[in-house]
């Protein structure tokens, strides 16, 4: 049985997403079972990608995230898309 994915939440840059120990599962430099604070600067949707997870690129919370386009992204997170579909814009 083929299920459509889920859909990519609409969020804006710098948006501060904070995520509970249970709402990503791997990041660089990040300890596991903790709660995880990531500003986005950009999520990457790969092909086939599973429908539970998603990376997201972004800056701690210290970083200058207002001013992301200043330099890359320090941090990227695999999360739950149902995490970031509770910090998504409403329409």
């Amino acid at each position: 049985m083929n299920r459509s994915p889920v859909p990519v939440p609409d969020l804006a840059v710098g948006t501060v997403l904070r995520l509970a120990a249970n709402d990503w599962s791997y990041g660089r430099d990040l300890t596991p079972g903790t709660a995880v604070a990531v500003a986005v600067a950009a999520l990457r949707d790969l092909p086939n990608r599973s429908e539970e997870w998603i990376w997201v690129l972004g800056h701690r919370p210290e970083c200058d995230y207002p001013h992301v386009e200043r330099h890359p992204p320090c941090m990227e997170v695999r999360a739950r898309l149902s995490a970031l579909h509770r910090h998504c814009r409403m329409p």
